[in-house]
């Protein structure tokens, strides 16, 4: 896991995350789970160039930190990928028991 800096800005009542090193796929993903937080009244990203290896994410909080719902979000995203990630390996072993008088193909 590497380490992911960020810059907070605030823009009237919104809160304003640069992440570096990361790009459409993490943003849409993260803006995706803000967008479905009841606690957030609106949620964005955008990549400022498209030579630069960063997004922005801005996020209208509900009277919450935005900190900590950009926080709990990722942490959600995360268990969601590592409960993903196990099912798949499960549901492959199982298959492969199934079918192990096949052999490898």
């Amino acid at each position: 896991m590497q380490l992911v800096k960020c810059q907070i800005s605030d823009k009237g009542d919104c809160n304003i995350f640069t992440i570096k090193l990361e790009d459409h796929t993490i943003g849409n993903l993260i803006k995706q789970s803000l967008c479905q937080d009841p606690k957030v009244t609106f949620a964005a990203y955008r990549q400022p160039h498209p030579l630069q290896n960063a997004i922005e994410i801005t996020i209208r909080p509900k009277g919450y930190a935005g900190v900590k719902l950009l926080s709990d979000n990722v942490h959600s995203i995360l268990n969601q990928v590592s409960t993903l990630r196990e099912t798949f390996a499960n549901r492959v072993q199982k298959y492969k028991e199934k079918n192990a008088y096949h052999g490898d193909r």
